[in-house]
């Protein structure tokens, strides 16, 4: 089974204070929001091309029990 590849840029603001500006593939759901409310969905983000304090281009994983706000670019 292959997943649905529907990439939205996203800046995501992490509990401790931490911005993340990446590619997050959001699936089936139109928007972020959606997906990020979504009772099925994965309790991982997996952000690609993420920039971050001292990252730049690399897989970020993200926790969602983790994330403050989260909004698209």
């Amino acid at each position: 089974m292959s997943e649905m590849l529907n990439k939205t840029k996203v800046a995501v603001r992490l509990a401790d204070g931490t911005t993340i500006k990446g590619l997050l593939n959001i699936g089936k759901y139109n928007r972020l929001s959606d997906f990020l409310n979504s009772k099925d969905a994965d309790p991982f983000l997996i952000v690609y091309e993420a920039s971050m304090p001292g990252t730049i281009g690399k897989v970020v994983i993200i926790n969602r029990n983790h994330i403050a706000w989260a909004a698209p670019e």
